[in-house]
Formats: structure tokens, sequence, C-alpha cells
């Protein structure tokens, strides 16, 4: 089977190298290694560039780089490293009566070597300067059925399934799409000892024409990702477009989607209770320890109020329509980024398992302008903070069986919750004829627990349960020339997409059928998942709850390049 020839011939060959590399005599490095750095550069184990910046180093480091590229792909753990170590330790001590060797022995000097031979570029990457470039990305083709008429393609919005007392509730749907392919370049160089990374994705989710399905089917493409990544000693830097702090890691705190923790699941819309977003930021992290990472970052903000789920004050509302993103106002105006600091703790507990905890925490600003009600009055500004926190976990046991879980809180960050929910609500304030607004923000929480199995080397196992919970805020409005109106969210007669809590079971499946280190992989992939809403106002006999069964398949060809 290719799958399992291209796999054992990278695993031996990187192990083999990795032991010589920690067993080895350093002075051979610079020569009697170079075969083997290009054998691990030709079957795209490390790159031409890693290889390039072993052999420029001094022949005393040249050893512990390579170890660290090797333990940083996961190749080798600190015990592995810590057992090779004691092996190499000499064992002979030169005699104090030693006697100098015969001049008939002593072998003629070597010719001076001419240089670090060339490295070959990576099979599955080409040069241009200095730098590699390698496709990323896969071909997919996906198949998706739900018991009931969300009207979504191949993302669905969680919180806006349909009621059984609907037509939508009522029907099923199924489509086909290859909407979900995914493509991109990754750009990697070593500069003097500085690692660059540059990477950009991008699928076909975008905004599509009303009549994309009925003949040509020519979907969108979007970006997904774009950013650069400077590695500079215990320093990193990464600024683009990139995953929020706030999304957790499987390892590390680093933006490479391969360290991003964002299930197995087919759905890009992901999974309820996972905390996500992609979005324009700048992240500065220390390398405090090899196993401890600790930054600070800004990214984008947007205050957001939800899709028709918050009710403005009335006398407040043509006023405030502008100033709050409903999911169709993208100019909306903020007056400050979010601010993140994360941290995050790699450590392999014991022989075979391996230990990720982590946690984040981000401030917002929120603010708006309107003229209150007193005749002659000029504009006023209100302004109120927000805050969201994340921690999250995984342990994986003999690198077969991981256990993963995280928790978000936020008073204000119902954004990040996959934006199931609002941020802040405008309220009312004065009495007598004489109001204002004032701005509150919306208490959520959410988390995620599931496990990840490799029942065998091509094959996948995950289940995962999320939930995500947003509390009402709502107020009488004095506004509001009939009396008894309510506005905020998640009042009496507030609409019935202002939820107050979503949940949802997944099981995945992903099986490879073959792969190659140069070639790519062909997968299968298979998704049910059983999701379900309730929410805060539920009229006279109208359902308490929505709910449906979701079916993905997706059949997958892997770019070499990832």
């Amino acid at each position: 089977m290719r799958f399992g020839l291209g796999f054992r011939n990278v695993l031996l060959t990187t192990t083999s190298v990795a032991a010589i590399a920690v067993c080895g005599v350093t002075s051979a490095m610079a020569g009697d290694n170079e075969a083997l750095l290009s054998l691990l550069a030709s079957k795209g184990v490390i790159s031409s560039s890693e290889a390039r910046a072993i052999t420029s180093a001094p022949a005393a480091q040249q050893n512990d780089r390579l170890v660290a590229i090797l333990r940083k792909k996961g190749v080798l753990a600190d015990g592995d490293i810590q057992a090779l170590k004691s092996k190499s330790r000499p064992e002979s001590v030169a005699s104090t009566d030693a006697r100098p060797a015969p001049a008939s022995v002593v072998p003629p000097p070597a010719a001076a070597p001419a240089g670090p031979a060339p490295m070959p570029r990576k099979a599955t990457a080409f040069e241009i300067g200095g730098f590699e470039i390698a496709p990323v990305g896969y071909i997919a083709l996906t198949g998706v059925s739900r018991n009931t008429n969300t009207g979504n393609a191949t993302t669905t919005n969680f919180g806006a399934i349909p009621f059984d007392n609907t037509i939508g509730g009522n029907m099923t749907e199924t489509r086909m799409s290859a909407q979900n392919s995914v493509f991109g370049l990754r750009v990697h160089g070593n500069l003097r000892g500085v690692d660059l990374t540059g990477y950009f994705e991008g699928d076909f989710n975008g905004n599509d024409p009303a009549n994309v399905y009925v003949n040509s089917n020519s979907h969108t493409f979007r970006m997904r990702l774009a950013y650069a990544d400077v590695k500079a000693g215990q320093f990193e830097t990464s600024f683009g477009q990139t995953y929020s702090w706030l999304t957790p890691n499987r390892y590390g705190m680093g933006p490479d989607p391969s360290d991003v923790f964002l299930t197995n699941n087919i759905d890009q819309n992901f999974q309820v209770g996972l905390p996500w977003a992609r979005q324009a930021a700048a992240h500065f992290a220390w390398h405090a320890t090899p196993n401890f990472t600790i930054g600070a970052g800004v990214e984008n903000p947007q205050q957001f109020v939800g899709a028709g789920e918050v009710t403005y004050p009335f006398a407040f509302n043509a006023q405030l329509a502008s100033q709050f993103d409903t999911g169709a106002v993208p100019g909306a105006p903020n007056r400050a980024p979010d601010v993140v600091a994360k941290a995050a703790y790699d450590s392999d507990v014991w022989s075979g398992t391996r230990l990720h905890v982590e946690a984040a925490g981000m401030w917002r600003h929120f603010r708006s302008t309107n003229i209150p009600t007193t005749i002659g009055s000029s504009f006023s500004w209100h302004d109120t903070n927000g805050w969201a926190t994340t921690v999250g976990a995984n342990l994986e046991f003999f690198r077969t069986f991981t256990l993963v879980g995280n928790a978000f809180w936020s008073n204000g960050g119902g954004r990040y919750l996959g934006a199931l929910g609002p941020d802040v609500v405008p309220t009312v304030t004065g009495s007598g004829g004489v109001y204002d607004v004032a701005l509150s923000t919306v208490r959520s929480h959410g988390y995620l627990a599931g496990f990840e199995w490799r029942v065998l080397e091509p094959t996948i196992l995950a289940a995962y349960y999320g939930q995500a919970f947003f509390d009402s805020n709502y107020f009488l409005d004095p506004t509001n020339p009939l009396p008894g109106r309510y506005a905020g969210f998640g009042g009496p007669n507030s609409p019935n997409t202002a939820n107050k809590q979503i949940e949802q079971w997944t099981v995945d499946l992903k099986h490879t059928f073959w792969a190659d280190p140069q070639y790519g992989a062909i997968s299968g992939l298979a998704q049910y998942s059983y999701l379900r809403r309730e929410p805060w106002f539920v009229a006279a006999g109208a359902p308490g709850e929505a709910h449906t069964h979701l079916f993905f398949t997706e059949l997958r060809y892997q770019l070499p390049g990832n």
C-alpha cells in the first residue's frame, strides 16, 4: 500500500538521521552528515533552507540545530532526545601514558573542503532566490444532506436552523459542491539565522451570485489566511490575516493552520462551542523556554449585535443602525483594536504522552453616538469595555488517542463564539421625555469537549460535543409610543433568532487511501452532527426548540506542499 511505504520511508529516514545527529560526533557534522541532510530535504522531511541553515552554522552548533528542527516537527520528543544523549556519552578516556603514533601511520592532511554542497530543493517546492514556494491546500468534492432546509451550502448557520412549524423545517436538502476546495502558497526561507514564512490560502465559500447553482456553479474565491511569520532566536512575530489567539491551538501558539485546533469537521463553520475568528492581527510571542511561550497582540475589532437578534430603542433606531454590524454592516465604526494576550505550555508528560495547555484573554472597547431627545441637543458619545477569556488543553496518549477540550467566557465577546450571539446592546437612560443611549455588554460562554483516535495509521475517528450560551439583556423601551414594548436581546416578543442556547453533537471519520510525501494524499471524510437551538422567547403554540441532522461526506486530494 503506497500510504504505508511513503510513511515508513519518511519516519525511518527522519528517526535515523535524528539519532545520528544526537549520537554522532559534532566535528563530523559538517562533512559526513551533508548527504543525510540532502536525503531529508529530497524526501520533504526538512526544507532545503532549513538544511542550509544547519550547514551554515558553526560545526559545534549544527547538531543542536538539526535536533531542534526535528523536535519542532514532532519527530523527536523530549524523552527521545534525553535517551539518545545518554547513549552518546563517551565511554573511553585517553590513557595518560599514550604514545605518539608512528609517523608511518599518520594520515596525510585532507584537502580543504570547497564549502557546503548546495542542497537540493524540496521535491514538493520550487525556489525563487533563497526562498522555497510550495503549494498548499486540497481539492474537495463535498456532499451535504440535512433533514431541514437551512438554505445553507457547505457551511451551516448554526444559529438559524428552521423550526418545524415552518416550510423549511419540513423540507430536506441535499447539495454537492467543490467550493470547500482550498488553494494557497507557503513561502519559506532563512536569512542569517532569521526564519521567514509567508502563507496564503483561500477557498470558494465567498459571496455567491443568487443563480450560482443554476448552471455554471461559479463559486466566489475568498481569502482565508494571509500572513507573514518571522522567528529570530526566542522571539516570533506574525502579522496579516490569521486565526485569532482566542482560537485554541493543538501545539504552541503559532499561526500555522496545522498548529491550530479546528476539529476534524467538514463543515467550514466548524463546531458549536469552538471560539474562533480569522481576521487581521499582529502577534508578538516570546519562547521563554522550549516548552513555554507567552505573547501579546492586537486584532481587528468589529462591534457585533447579531443578525436580527437585537432590537434597538425606538427613538434611536435610525441613528444606531449603521454603528453596529448585523452581518450586513461591514463599515461599522470601531474606536480601538481588540487587545489579546496568550500563553501556552507543551510537554511530554511521559514516554508517548504529550500535553498542551493554554490560556488567552482579550480586552474590547465599544462606542456609539447619537443625538438625545432633548430639543437643541448635540451629539453625545457612549463607551463601554468588554472582555473574553479562553482556556484549552489536549492530552495525547501514545501518539494515537487525544482528549481535547476548551472553554470560553466573555462579557462582550459573542462574536468570537462563532458569531452566534451579540457583543453589546444599546439601552436607554433618562426619563420624562428626555432620553439618551447607553451601552451594555452581553454575557456569553461556551465549551467543547471530545476525543480524536487514530484507530489505524490511515484512519481517524473523532467525536465532539459543544455548547454556546448567551444571557438575555433587555429593557422596557420608554421611547416606544406603544406601551409595554421591550428592546434589547432576549426579551418578551423578541425574534426567535435570539438564541439562549445552541448545542451540537458530532462524529467524524477520516481515512487516507493513499499518501506519498512528494505527490500528496487522497482521503475520504464523513461527518454526522445533531444540532439544536433554543430561543429566549417562545410564542404561544410555537415549538420551544429547533433541531436538525447533518450528514457530510468529502473526497479530498491533499496537495503535497502541506
